[in-house]
């Protein structure tokens, strides 16, 4: 049974932006730290950057919590299972919020020249 959806939308113009404005502080911030490892041997790193933060918009809308409570950024992961799909990962605080709710997660991403998005799908364990 389905627990929740949420979308998200994000400017790579945007994530350009605070790139600049920030430096490495910014993508320390938000991503978590196997991500970082990825963001550091991209080849363009807005993009990147866009699609991490619309998953983890997206995932915070589905779930219904934002961000608040001990629940960060850094707290999710975005990976790829061995075909090359999307995954997300949790960690701290959030790891525990999904365990207790017992839901598994589905991602979905996209990008374009100017924009990333993201869906998450929130279901009941059987």
């Amino acid at each position: 049974m389905i627990q929740g959806i949420g979308i998200d939308i994000v400017s790579v113009i945007r994530m350009e932006e605070n790139l600049s404005r920030h430096g490495h502080k910014f993508p320390e911030k938000i991503l978590s730290d196997s991500e970082l490892g990825e963001y550091k041997l991209c080849n363009i790193p807005a993009h990147f950057l866009a699609k991490r933060f619309a998953a983890k918009e997206a995932l915070v809308k589905a779930l219904g919590t934002g961000f608040r409570d001990g629940i960060f950024l850094k707290h999710i992961s975005v990976t790829h299972d061995p075909d090359g799909c999307p995954k997300l990962l949790f960690i701290g605080k959030l790891r525990e919020v999904i365990q207790s709710r017992m839901i598994s997660s589905h991602l979905s991403l996209s990008d374009e020249k100017d924009y990333a998005c993201a869906v998450v799908v929130l279901e009941s364990r059987p």
